[in-house]
């Protein structure tokens, strides 16, 4: 899978395959509804709190828990995903005159404005450089708050590169990204209890959201451009050509 040259043709493989193993969610386990009952609740009450008008969802995937909060109350949802088959079933499935859904890749097209961006089960998919690439692109969306998440871990933690498409844990406040426990407007857990894995949905507006990640020079491997990192934090592939 990681072998397809391009993010829609790695994330397309992913849903066709189901290999996030999910029997009730193409999305994977995240997007289930026992997982996802703790964030559901929080959210109602955070979009009536923040008076939320316009809300986007990215990457969507196939709406199965977020069906549910937008049921409740009364504004307008986009949702966008690369992956043009989920977006196509979502359409036919769920589509109204209140919600929408669109094939977009995040990295890399235009983001339409909104009060809430949400980002929730992608950044720990993409490589740093991926990242990097989508931090530039919402910098140009007048959104008011991300909404995101990064992982609950212990004071030792070390990011890791890798290929889009695979999964490692992800610490948002550590290095090479820049965002600021200072800033968070609030924040949410985003797992059942007992999970292995804990994590956590941060609020920050856009203001304080960094605009890139930390680098200062870059090299190539392959069709795929990653960057180098100051604290050493590179890619363990091999074979690279510094430009």
């Amino acid at each position: 899978m990681l072998k397809q040259d391009s993010l829609k043709e790695r994330f397309t493989l992913i849903n066709q395959q189901n290999l996030w193993n999910s029997k009730e969610s193409a999305s994977g386990e995240g997007s289930e509804l026992e997982y996802t009952s703790n964030l559901r609740f929080w959210l109602t009450k955070k979009i009536q709190e923040l008076n939320v008008k316009n809300f986007v969802d990215a990457p969507c995937g196939d709406f199965n828990w977020m069906q549910l909060v937008c049921k409740e109350l009364d504004f307008n949802y986009l949702g966008l995903d690369i992956v043009e088959g989920i977006i196509n079933k979502n359409n036919i499935e769920f589509s109204n005159n209140k919600t929408k859904f669109r094939v977009a890749n995040i990295c890399e097209d235009k983001i339409p404005d909104c009060d809430l961006l949400m980002v929730r089960d992608c950044l720990f998919h993409l490589s740093f450089a991926d990242i990097d690439n989508f931090l530039k692109n919402i910098s140009s969306t007048n959104y008011k708050y991300l909404l995101t998440k990064t992982h609950i871990v212990d004071n030792n933690f070390a990011n890791s590169n890798i290929i889009s498409g695979d999964f490692r844990l992800i610490d948002l406040f550590s290095s090479p990204f820049k965002f600021s426990r200072n800033y968070v407007v609030d924040r949410v857990n985003d797992y059942p209890e007992g999970h292995p894995v804990p994590s956590e949905m941060i609020l920050i507006e856009k203001q304080h959201v960094p605009f890139s990640i930390e680098y200062w020079g870059s090299v190539t491997q392959d069709k795929e451009t990653e960057l180098v990192y100051k604290w050493g934090l590179v890619l363990q592939n091999t074979d690279y050509t510094f430009l």
